[in-house]
Parts: C-alpha cells; sequence; structure tokens
C-alpha cells in the first residue's frame, strides 16, 4: 500500500509524503519507529495489572483525575452533551509524567514526537509538562471489548484549537496495539476513504504501527467480535494507544 511508509525514527519522517498520502487516501500508516516487541510486553502488563475495580465511571471525572492514572468505562451518548458520541470502551489514561505502570512511557514519548513534527511543533512540546500555553499529552489506551466494543462514526474536535493556532491541517495519531486475526476477529478501526468507501485499517495494520489520519476525516470503530459473550473483568479485544493534546482546565 502506497500509505504504508517504513521509517527507521521520527527523524525519517518524510513530511511531505505523508502530507500528501493523508490528502489522497486520508490517512498514513508510520512502520518502524515503535518496537512491536514493546507494544507486547505493555500489553502484557495492561493485562496483568488489570482490576475491574477500578473503573469509574463514564462521566463526572475531573480534569485533574485525568491528568494522573486514571481508568473508567465510557458508554451511552445520546445526551447531546457535547463531543459524546455513542461509544463502548474502556480508557486507561497513563500520562507521560506518572507512574509508568504499563511500560509505554518511552512508546508514548517517541509517538508524541512524531505528534509534534506534524504539526510543526517543537519537538519536545508538551511531553515531560504542560506547556506554558496550557498544553498537555493526555497519553492513554482504549479498549474495545470483545462483545460489542464500538466508536460510532464522527469526526474529532478535541484538537481544532492546536491546528488553528499553528495554521496546520488536523491530525489524530494512534499506536496500533492489538492485531486483527488474533486479539479480535471482526469489527476494527475504520475511515471513509477519499471516494466515499469505508476503509478497515485494522485489516493491514500490524503491532507499533502509528496510523495518522485527518481529523476532519469520518471515522470510528465497527462493533468488536459481537458474537462474542460481553465480559468486563478482563482487558480482551481491540487495544489502541493516544497521545492527544488536551488543554488544561481548572
Amino acid at each position: 500500500m502506497t500509505n504504508i511508509f517504513s521509517i527507521g525514527n521520527d527523524k525519517d519522517l518524510p513530511l511531505s509524503d505523508i502530507y500528501d498520502s493523508l490528502k489522497k487516501s486520508t490517512y498514513a500508516v508510520l512502520r518502524g519507529i515503535v518496537d512491536p516487541n514493546l507494544i507486547k510486553q505493555s500489553v502484557a502488563s495492561i493485562k496483568s495489572s488489570f482490576s475491574p475495580d477500578n473503573d469509574n465511571p463514564s462521566t463526572g471525572e475531573s480534569p485533574s483525575e485525568i491528568m494522573s492514572n486514571f481508568q473508567k468505562l465510557a458508554t451511552g451518548g445520546e445526551n447531546n452533551r457535547y463531543n459524546n458520541f455513542p461509544r463502548f470502551f474502556r480508557t486507561l489514561y497513563n500520562p507521560i509524567w506518572s507512574d509508568n505502570i504499563y511500560g509505554m512511557r518511552d512508546t508514548f514519548r517517541k509517538v508524541s514526537r512524531v505528534r509534534n513534527l506534524l504539526y510543526g511543533l517543537p519537538k519536545d512540546f508538551a511531553i515531560e509538562a504542560i506547556a506554558d500555553n496550557g498544553y498537555w499529552t493526555a497519553s492513554r489506551i482504549h479498549q474495545y471489548p470483545a462483545g460489542g466494543g464500538f466508536f460510532i462514526g464522527h469526526r474529532d474536535t478535541t484538537l481544532l484549537d492546536v491546528a488553528k493556532e499553528k495554521g496546520t491541517g488536523f491530525f489524530q495519531v494512534i499506536i496500533v496495539m492489538s492485531k486483527k486475526g488474533e486479539d479480535f476477529d471482526s469489527g476494527g478501526a475504520f475511515i471513509d476513504g477519499s471516494n466515499g468507501e469505508r476503509l478497515n485499517i485494522d485489516d493491514s495494520v500490524e503491532l507499533g504501527d502509528i496510523v495518522v489520519y485527518d481529523g476532519q476525516t469520518f471515522h470510528g470503530v465497527e462493533d468488536i467480535d459481537p458474537h462474542r459473550k460481553l465480559t468486563l473483568n478482563t482487558i480482551n479485544g481491540r487495544l489502541a494507544g493516544f497521545v492527544s493534546l488536551y488543554k488544561k482546565m481548572d
């Protein structure tokens, strides 16, 4: 696939080619920056340390809570609350400055630098601390459980302010942490292609790949293994990592 780029490290990013792929195909895949073996180790840590007793409600957390290690089930989405699209997944917030309980710190740092380069920001912007303008890296993992985990098709809004400030495109950056056909069988992340066709990204990616897509692209996650019995006391199904820039709120 022409939109899969094999890259040795974040210094070798072919930015113009990536931007061109985003325009033509609405997404790009960066392979070789993240070691898939480190992802396997992190997933094993997540599974071994997980407790459903740590789940918090879908809403009501304070801004300060998600700026530390924090776990919640994200469900619902029919009350018209801002940015509250219908969904069913678990979020494990794991900021880079928090205890490295999943072994994801180095991976989050690497991918945050990729994000910054794509945005034209300083390489280490908002990674180790809150930036002067209030932005910080909300590094986290989403688990879409087997038995029906999903995220309805939508367009992102969270990073629009960052894009406007820099006069750049609006990108989302995702770390592939599970493999379709091994960790789950059906469903997966999708986007609408440039011709309006639905593309299932999980059909073509590998562990450790970094998926970049235009935030204005319609995307979501189709039901993960709805034929299986739902269990919420283990980590299963589809996993994905995020390094989104959030604005600090008091």
